[in-house]
């Protein structure tokens, strides 16, 4: 869906922000404004000049004159410090590229270049100095080297969106890194209790998402109480979610969707700061706490296809909900559960589809989410009398899916909702 498309940009977003946050300020910079790339070096060594050169020349690098890449270069030493090539090279990274000649280099950004079928060189391994180190988007195969344990210095590592394999990378040196993010590629194998990642105590942001990791949680994740955001997504993770959550109390983004994991919801009620919670396509079974709708700054909650039972209870609390997104469908709810919906006053997207519940879905209960443009309420018993003209929906809805609901009248409460911009009625017995 898209809402789910959106939230999963802020999290990489979040990642871009992080990764940009070094910059020297004791560097000239260079930046590609003109047809010739090399016009204005003034502030590098003649030699750091004919590496830069050098290394250009290995690629198709046209497309590098565009005002967002450039070189800094110090302005004591005329060392290039920061390099960034980003969407712009095309070809082969070799072990002797001339860019392993940079020594101080302390920012390096590579992302979304062609390098495709290009493995990762050990010789990254020689840039000690890196602080930040950005290689997303680039097609890179293989293994991640062991000698990437030698960037010591490294407070942000990227190597998300490409084709690397393996276990998890060796980071034990690592020990300044505050971003990782190795999400959307393919490495496999367990995540066991001793490895080097439980010892990265200054993450604040980790994406493992999109990989093909198959262990239980270790409850080592706990070590991590600095984090602020953690994305699972898409592996094979599975059984039961360990009590990880007490000491993870600055987390605001939580993503385990995806996986296999089974038992009921984690406790997360000291996760104050949460903002986005997603839990969609598991096994959870139970009932939701009631403290989960009334979590003071979770404003997402995605936990559809679970096997979730039973009835949604209200937590009591002074404090509205700040929930704004919530996804319900498919799972096994019983009982009347609209009614302490329509406290959520914050809603603007509701899915409730197929929730196999016996109780006719009244869409008068929803009067009072003033704010709501989205709401599926697919393969659900509607009351055939909210469905009239008379219905007191929300005036507000821009989209509402309706499919599988057994309607055999058109819903003449549609034609007042003059916001609306899709609807979708298929599968329905309407005359």
């Amino acid at each position: 869906m898209a809402t789910m498309s959106e939230w999963l940009v802020r999290l990489h977003f979040l990642s871009l922000v992080l990764l940009c946050c070094v910059s020297p300020s004791s560097c000239a910079t260079i930046k590609f404004i003109t047809s010739d790339p090399l016009v204005g070096l003034v502030g590098c060594h003649p030699h750091q000049i004919k590496v830069f050169t050098q290394f250009k020349n290995e690629f198709d690098a046209r497309r590098c004159n565009h005002n967002y890449n450039g070189i800094w270069c110090d302005n004591s030493t005329g060392a290039v410090t920061k390099l960034r090539l980003r969407a712009c090279l095309t070809g082969t990274l070799k072990s002797n590229s001339s860019l392993f000649q940079f020594h101080h280099l302390r920012f390096l950004d590579l992302s979304h270049n062609n390098f495709a079928s290009s493995s990762l060189p050990s010789e990254f391994g020689n840039l000690t100095k890196l602080e930040v180190l950005s290689l997303s988007f680039n097609g890179l195969t293989g293994q991640v080297p062991s000698s990437f344990s030698n960037l010591s210095m490294l407070s942000k590592l990227d190597l998300s969106q490409n084709d690397l394999t393996g276990s998890f990378p060796l980071v034990s040196n690592l020990n300044k890194l505050t971003v990782l993010d190795l999400s959307h590629n393919h490495f496999s194998g367990a995540l066991y209790p001793n490895n080097s990642l439980f010892k990265l105590h200054h993450l604040l942001y980790l994406n493992l998402a999109f990989n093909n990791f198959n262990s239980s949680i270790p409850y080592e994740f706990s070590n991590l109480n600095q984090l602020k955001a953690l994305s699972l997504s898409s592996n094979g993770f599975s059984g039961q979610v360990p009590s990880i959550f007490s000491n993870l109390t600055r987390l605001t983004l939580l993503y385990l969707d995806r996986n296999k994991l089974i038992g009921s919801i984690p406790l997360l009620q000291n996760l104050t700061m949460l903002s986005v919670l997603n839990l969609y396509e598991n096994h959870f079974s139970g009932t939701i706490p009631s403290y989960l709708l009334t979590m003071p700054s979770l404003t997402y909650l995605d936990m559809r296809g679970n096997d979730l039972t039973g009835s949604i209870e209200f937590d009591n609390s002074s404090t509205p909900s700040s929930l704004q997104y919530m996804y319900l469908g498919h799972n096994h709810f019983e009982g009347n559960i609209i009614e302490p919906i329509s406290k959520l006053i914050n809603l603007t997207h509701l899915d409730l589809s197929f929730l196999n519940t016996s109780y006719p879905i009244d869409l008068n209960l929803f009067s009072s989410l003033k704010s709501l443009l989205h709401l599926d309420l697919s393969g659900n018993s509607i009351s055939p009398a909210s469905l009239s003209s008379d219905s007191s929906i929300p005036l507000t809805l821009a989209m509402i899916f309706f499919k599988h609901c057994g309607i055999k009248k058109f819903p003449n409460m549609l034609k007042k909702l003059h916001s609306m911009q899709f609807i979708d009625l298929s599968n329905n017995r309407i005359n």
